[in-house]
């Protein structure tokens, strides 16, 4: 019965990537990125206000880095609790749900009065914002064609980071005039686009084959646009598949090795990162004296070059694969940062290239790792396994903020901060080129063995 379930899911597999309209396909990726969007939005815009919070409020180094590390452990949690639970309950009502109490959290976190309610807000807001992610990218490596599935995860990527520029552009041009609360009331914005996903999107249909619901899974590539006239018989010892999925299942054999791979990537690329764009625009002010308009602008250029990023790298995966361009950005990204040691500190426009350069080289690598890790795991733990991922990420992202702003505090000097980052960089390059497997044309139905290098 095994075998003829896995022949199941192959069918609907064949089906996704067989000719159709897919006119309701083409609008997942813009839908959920455009949702997204205000992810990356929160995930950045916390730096972006606090040069002017702590201002406000009088907060030392470390404080900053607690406050900012708060939305992160919550994130931690939820990309693991929402990755099971998507497992269990399907993709749609798992996102549409973490969409709904992310964005009533951004409101509330606007009419925060002190930092501690500010921090115990964002932990709240980060359980959803945390699962939000993964379980949509999920969905969208589920439903995309093979062939392109690069290009098509791309758009879904780039609207997904275009939070980023959002919030740079969006905080140099409003918090000094009307201050840091409405960028919070902005983040509610996915209130207004979640009815038309959850009208025009049906579940994922590889999840309904996975779970034994060959009929709702041929509905679902109909509304997609596809054609699925050919019936698939039911298996009924697939109807529990989805209650029998533990989190024990990313240490099975087949795939303990990617997971180990997976989480290694993301905590380390995420450390290096989400320093950067936490902490460039309160360097600048603080060891730099920049002016803070300036220095936000300064940050900005970094956010908005890896802006376009997902749109090349998306064109250019499904022709030279994914590994190689994760090793040449995490590369240069990381040899850059550590020149930086050697510039003096006076060259402040020297200084801001490299930063600017060597974050965009990382943020190839972060941007890679987000189609890589979807369509490296099976279907039966993959909205788990990018929860977990999700989660590395989100403790590298809560840990940045304290081990940064503690070797500030500790040293008075950037240097050590530009030390570690630069070394982590070289040590993702290597982790791609020594324990990674190019994914390129592999149908996400057919992976079965671990993540070791060929």
């Amino acid at each position: 019965m095994a075998g003829a379930h896995e022949d199941q899911q192959a069918q609907i597999g064949a089906m996704l990537d067989a000719p159709g309209a897919w006119r309701r396909r083409a609008l997942a990726p813009v839908l959920l990125g455009v949702l997204m969007l205000f992810d990356s939005w929160d995930s950045v815009m916390i730096a972006f206000i606090m040069p002017t919070l702590s201002r406000e409020w009088g907060l030392e180094p470390i404080a900053m880095g607690a406050l900012m590390s708060s939305g992160y452990a919550g994130q931690l949690v939820g990309a693991i609790a929402l990755g099971a639970l998507a497992e269990r309950w399907g993709r749609k009502p798992v996102y549409s749900a973490a969409i709904v109490v992310m964005s009533l959290l951004s409101v509330a976190c606007a009419a925060a009065q002190t930092p501690e309610q500010l921090g115990a807000l964002r932990f709240v807001q980060g359980l959803a914002i945390g699962g939000a992610v993964p379980v949509c990218a999920s969905y969208i490596n589920e439903i995309a064609p093979t062939k392109t599935r690069g290009r098509f995860f791309s758009v879904f990527q780039f609207l997904m980071v275009s939070g980023y520029a959002a919030a740079a552009v969006t905080s140099a041009l409003i918090i000094e005039q009307v201050g840091w609360r409405v960028m919070f009331v902005l983040g509610a914005a996915p209130l207004l686009v979640l009815p038309f996903a959850m009208a025009l999107l049906p579940e994922s249909p590889r999840w309904l084959a996975r779970i034994g619901r060959p009929d709702a899974a041929l509905a679902a590539i109909r509304k997609l646009g596809g054609a699925a006239e050919a019936a698939l018989a039911a298996t009924p010892a697939a109807a529990n598949a989805a209650a029998r999925t533990r989190f024990a299942d990313l240490f099975a054999r087949d795939v303990r090795w990617t997971v180990a791979t997976l989480v290694a990537l993301w905590f380390l690329t995420s450390l290096v990162n989400f320093g950067l764009t936490n902490w460039a625009p309160s360097i600048y002010v603080s060891v730099f004296h920049i002016p803070v308009a300036e220095a936000l602008r300064f940050a900005s250029i970094s956010v908005i070059v890896i802006l376009v990023a997902p749109i090349v790298l998306g064109a250019l995966m499904d022709k030279v694969g994914r590994r190689p361009l994760a090793i040449f950005g995490t590369l240069v990204g990381g040899a850059v940062l550590l020149s930086l040691l050697a510039m003096p500190q006076g060259e402040v426009g020297l200084i801001v290239a490299a930063v600017v350069l060597g974050h965009t080289g990382i943020g190839i690598g972060t941007i890679i790792l987000w189609p890589f890790s979807a369509e490296t795991f099976p279907t039966r733990i993959r909205a788990m396994a990018l929860g977990l991922c999700s989660a590395a990420a989100r403790t590298a992202s809560m840990l940045t903020p304290l081990l940064v702003g503690g070797l500030i505090a500790s040293t008075g000097s950037v240097q050590p901060v530009f030390a570690i980052f630069g070394v982590l960089g070289l040590g993702v390059a290597a982790i791609w080129a020594f324990a990674a497997r190019e994914t390129k044309g592999v149908r996400v139905d057919e992976v079965r063995a671990g993540a070791s290098a060929q």
